[in-house]
Order: structure tokens, then sequence, then C-alpha cells
């Protein structure tokens, strides 16, 4: 063989090499650019718990409280109840018929006590509503890491190739100029 089929085969090595390395690093782009998004993504599923979790907080509060509420309405209706007593001990004393205030507010009470035993259920059905969503985003978010943390190893493996493809050109490179040289002092 002669030194200008060596020369035209380090050629060849030397332009694959160059096709390799830009192929690498336009997959490196590609790849760190869809790490970024991940990453834009990522962030905003992070804002997005946090929220969901001090909604949780807030609804946990408000349903903590029920016991409180119906506790302050029985101790209503027990105030109403002896002031009944009272306005009919009042009432006994003079000539006026009495009138018994438990009657009078009792649909009151009842629509007070509905409202909120139907303010309570909405309160706990959309605190459950919310932690599935938390639940959701917490899925959702250790997906995204794991997408990052491949994304980071297919960027390290790339950039690997891209390195071996320069020491290929780097070689080739150097073969080239050796048969060149050859070539030039047979002429």
């Amino acid at each position: 063989m002669d030194n200008e089929y060596y020369y035209n085969q380090a050629r060849n090595r030397y332009y694959d090499a160059c096709s390799g390395i830009n192929s690498c690093e336009n997959r490196v782009n590609d790849l760190a650019r869809e790490k970024n998004q991940v990453l834009a993504d990522l962030n905003d599923l992070n804002a997005q718990l946090r929220r969901h979790q001090r909604a949780s907080f807030e609804l946990e509060g408000l349903v903590l409280c029920e016991d409180d509420l119906t506790d302050s309405l029985s101790t209503v209706a027990n105030d109403m109840e002896d002031a009944t007593d009272n306005f009919r001990g009042m009432a006994a004393a003079s000539d006026t018929p009495s009138v018994n205030l438990n009657i009078v507010f009792s649909d009151e009470m009842t629509r007070t006590r509905s409202t909120l035993t139907a303010s309570m259920n909405e309160f706990r059905s959309q605190k459950t509503n919310v932690d599935n969503r938390i639940t959701q985003l917490e899925g959702a978010i250790r997906d995204a890491e794991r997408r990052i943390v491949d994304l980071e190893q297919a960027i390290r493996i790339t950039n690997s190739e891209a390195d071996s493809w320069r020491s290929t050109k780097y070689n080739a490179s150097l073969d080239m100029e050796y048969y060149r040289r050859r070539m030039d002092e047979e002429d």
C-alpha cells in the first residue's frame, strides 16, 4: 500500500471524527435545552406544591375549628334556653304572655347548624382534593428530578463520546501529516 492510500484513510477518519464531534455537540445542546425546560417545570411544580401545602394547612385549621364552632353554637342554644326561662319568669310575674325564644329562633339555629355542617363538609372535601393534588405534585416532582438526573448522565456520556472523537481527530490529523510528508518525500 502506498502513502496516499494511508493518507486518505487518515483523512476519512479525520472527517468522520469532525462529524462525530458535531453530532455529539448538537446532542449535548439538545439535552441541555431539555434539562433547562425540565428545571423550569420542576420550579413550577415546587411553587404549586408550596401553594397547595399552605392551602392544606389552612383548611386543616378550619376543619379543626369545627368543634369550637359547634360548642359555641351549643353554648348559644343553652344561653337561649336560660334566657327563655328567665323571660318566662318575668312574664309569669306580669300579665303578659311569655314568648319561648327557642321557638322564635329555632329556624335560625337550624339554618346556622346546617350551614356550619355544610361548610365543614365542604372544607373537608376541599382538603381531600388539595391533599390528593399534593400527592400528584410530589410524584411529578420525583419524576422531574429523575429526568434531570437522566439528562445529566446523558450529557456526560455524550461529552465523553465527543472527547473520544476529538482524540480520533487528533490522531488522524497526526497520521495525515505523517503521510503527507512521506508523499512529499517521494516526489
